[in-house]
């Protein structure tokens, strides 16, 4: 699970250099991503299709992926991530 800020558009490019960097490690090759955007009550937050693009999620071809907009603060959207979370690993 990978938290992104949809607020901080500035670090976009930070965070996907590390997403991709923990994507190579060894021990979560193959493991199922679920992406929260979060943060999504802000006025100046991007949507979670942009954030599927800054990060280059369609690029990823080894695993299932998934990213879901939330407001975590107020538990909106989180439910439905883990949901999906949880039925992919029980299929891995």
């Amino acid at each position: 699970i990978y938290v992104v800020d949809s607020a901080d558009i500035k670090r976009l490019e930070e965070t996907g250099q590390e997403l991709s960097e923990l994507l190579l490690e060894e021990k979560l090759r193959g493991v199922p991503l679920l992406v929260y955007a979060n943060k999504q009550d802000l006025g100046h937050a991007v949507t979670a299709a942009e954030i599927a693009e800054g990060l280059g999620l369609h690029n990823i071809k080894d695993r299932d992926w998934q990213i879901q907009s939330c407001i975590a603060i107020e538990g909106k959207g989180v439910k439905e991530g883990l949901e999906w979370a949880c039925k992919n690993i029980k299929r891995k």
